[in-house]
C-alpha cells in the first residue's frame, strides 16, 4: 500500500506554524540608562544607550535602569498595530531571553545599582497624530491598590518601577496626541506600575493625563498619582478607557482651575472605573462632564472614595458625578458598590449627582456611605431616569429612599476595619451593609478578587466582600509619611 505523502507534510506545516507564533512572542530588546555606556547601541547592560531616542522601533521593548531621565517625547508614528513598549529594568526581568527578548540584553546587569530604583522623568509624552500601541509598564508585581510605596492593599517596594515629578509649571507629565476634532485617534496606550508626584496647591491648569485627540483603548493600572495642582485624568474623547487598582490622593482646585480627578468635556464612550481609591479629590466633584459634553456606558465601582479624619481640605462643589454646563448628556451612568466614607462637601447635596440638563439615565446601587455630613448627598436629576436600591445610608443622613436601602441616621458602627489607615475591609457580616442586592459580572467579584456572593451566601454592599477574618485582604504598609505634600 502506497504512503500518503500527506502524513510526512503535516507535521512540518505544524512545525513551522507553531515555530512561526513562538519567534512573534519574542521581542527585540535594548538596554538604555541615563547616560550611555560602551558603544552606546543598547545591545546590552555594558553598551546602553543614552536614555531614550525620540524615534523608537516599533515591535521593540526598551528596559531602563535606575536613574533621571528628564523630559521625554515620543514621535513614533504607528504602523499597523505593531506596539512599542517601555519598561522597568527589574531584578526579576531584565533583558534576557527568558524575560521574552529575541536577543538577550543581559551581559553587564548589576541589580545593585541598575534594578533596584525608579526610572524618573520630569515629563513624558508625544505630540504626534498618531502614536498609539504603546505600553510604559514600570514592572511591578504587587496586584493591590496603586503600587510602591502608595498606601494600598498590597504593595512591594519597586513597584512603582517609573516615576514623574511636575513642577508647578507644568501643564502635566503625559501629554498624548494633538487636537484635530478628534479625527487623530491615540489607540492602546497602556500605563501600569507608575509613581507621579504633582507639586501640590499651586494655581496652575494641571492634567496629569490628557489625551487630546482622544485615547481609545486607554489602560491605566496599578498607578500611584497624587498631589495635582488641578486634574488627573483628562479625556475630551475616548472609546473605552479603563482605569483599575490606582490610587489617588489629592489635587487642588481654584478659580482658574476648578479641580476634579476625572474631566471630559467632548465624547466619551465605555469607561470603567474599578478597584481604585481616591483619597482627598477636591474641586468640581470626582467625575465631571462639561461644556457640552456627550458621556455613555460609564461603569463605576469597587472604588473607595474618602478623606482622611485628619484633612480640613475643601470636598466637591456639584456632585460625585456631575453633568453641567449647556449641552451635556450622561446616559447608562452606573455608580455601584462603592465605599463612601468621610467626605466633605462644598455645598449641601454634592456627595451625589447633578445632572443639569436632565434626560440622562443612572443608575447607583449597593453603595455603603459611612460618616458623612448629614447633608452632603443630593441627587439633582432634573426629568433624569434614576434607577436606586440596596445603598446604605450609615451617619450620612437619609438622601435616599430606594428599594432596599438601609439608614441609621445616626450611632452606626463602623463597618471597616481601619478605614482611617486605608485599610477598608469589612469587619463582619452585619444586617446594616449586607444584603446587596445580586448582581451581573462584573459585579460579583471585590476589590480584593472576593466573589459575591460570599461563602455564606450574603452580598455585602460597598467596595469589599466580607471574606472572614483569615481571608481579608492584609492591612497597608505604615510609615508612608514622608511621601504626603
Amino acid at each position: 500500500m502506497k504512503a500518503n505523502p500527506m502524513r510526512k507534510f503535516y507535521p512540518l506545516v505544524l512545525l513551522l506554524i507553531f515555530s512561526a507564533s513562538v519567534t512573534q512572542c519574542f521581542a527585540a530588546c535594548h538596554a538604555v540608562g541615563p547616560s550611555a555606556a560602551g558603544n552606546g547601541s543598547g545591545s546590552d547592560w555594558s553598551n546602553r544607550m543614552n536614555k531614550l531616542p525620540g524615534t523608537l522601533q516599533r515591535g521593540d521593548t526598551y528596559y531602563l535602569m535606575d536613574g533621571s531621565y528628564g523630559s521625554y517625547s515620543m514621535n513614533t508614528a504607528n504602523s499597523g498595530t505593531t506596539p512599542i513598549t517601555v519598561k522597568k529594568a527589574q531584578s526579576y526581568d531584565f533583558g534576557r531571553s527568558s524575560d521574552g527578548c529575541s536577543n538577550d540584553i543581559s551581559a553587564g546587569w548589576n541589580s545593585g545599582t541598575m534594578g533596584s530604583g525608579q526610572a524618573i522623568f520630569t515629563n513624558f509624552g508625544n505630540n504626534c497624530a498618531t502614536c498609539g500601541y504603546f505600553t510604559l509598564d514600570g514592572n511591578g508585581q504587587s496586584n493591590g491598590v496603586g503600587c510602591g510605596v502608595a498606601p494600598n492593599l498590597s504593595s512591594g517596594t519597586l513597584d512603582c518601577g517609573f516615576k514623574f515629578t511636575v513642577s508647578s509649571g507644568s501643564s502635566g507629565p503625559l501629554d498624548i496626541g494633538v487636537n484635530a476634532g478628534g479625527s487623530n485617534r491615540t489607540p492602546n496606550w497602556t500605563i501600569r506600575y507608575l509613581e507621579i508626584a504633582g507639586p501640590g496647591d499651586f494655581a496652575t491648569d494641571q492634567n496629569f493625563i490628557w489625551c487630546h485627540g482622544g485615547c481609545d483603548n486607554l489602560l491605566i493600572e496599578h498607578a500611584y498619582w497624587y498631589n495635582s495642582a488641578c486634574d488627573f485624568i483628562k479625556l475630551p474623547w475616548t472609546n473605552s478607557t479603563t482605569v483599575r487598582s490606582s490610587y489617588f490622593k489629592q489635587n487642588y482646585s481654584t478659580s482658574t482651575c476648578h479641580g476634579q480627578m476625572y474631566l471630559s468635556e467632548v465624547n466619551t464612550s465605555n469607561v470603567d472605573f474599578h478597584n481604585n481609591v481616591f483619597q482627598d479629590i477636591q474641586g468640581t466633584g470626582l467625575f465631571v462632564i462639561v461644556t457640552g459634553g456627550r458621556a455613555s456606558n460609564y461603569k463605576i465601582y469597587n472604588n473607595v472614595v474618602f478623606r482622611p479624619s485628619s484633612s480640613s481640605r475643601p470636598g466637591f462643589s456639584n456632585g460625585i458625578w456631575a453633568c453641567i454646563n449647556a449641552g451635556s448628556t450622561c446616559t447608562n451612568i452606573s455608580f455601584v458598590q462603592n465605599d463612601v466614607i468621610n467626605y466633605a462637601v462644598d455645598y449641601s447635596g454634592a456627595l451625589g449627582i447633578l445632572d443639569e440638563n436632565g434626560g440622562g439615565s443612572y443608575t447607583w446601587e449597593n453603595n455603603l456611605f459611612y460618616s458623612n455630613p448629614s447633608s452632603s448627598v443630593g441627587f439633582t436629576l432634573n426629568g433624569s431616569t434614576f434607577t436606586h436600591d440596596h445603598n446604605s445610608w450609615l451617619n450620612s443622613g437619609s438622601p435616599s429612599s430606594g428599594s432596599g436601602d438601609i439608614t441609621i441616621t445616626s450611632g452606626a458602627s463602623n463597618p471597616f476595619a481601619n478605614w482611617a489607615s486605608g485599610n477598608f475591609a469589612l469587619v463582619s457580616e452585619d444586617t446594616n451593609w449586607g444584603n446587596g442586592a445580586t448582581l451581573a459580572q462584573p459585579f460579583n467579584v471585590d476589590m480584593a478578587n472576593n466573589t459575591r456572593p460570599g461563602t455564606d451566601g450574603v452580598w455585602d454592599r460597598g467596595a469589599m466582600q466580607y471574606a472572614g477574618t483569615q481571608a481579608q485582604a492584609p492591612a497597608p504598609p505604615t510609615a508612608l509619611t514622608a511621601l504626603v505634600q
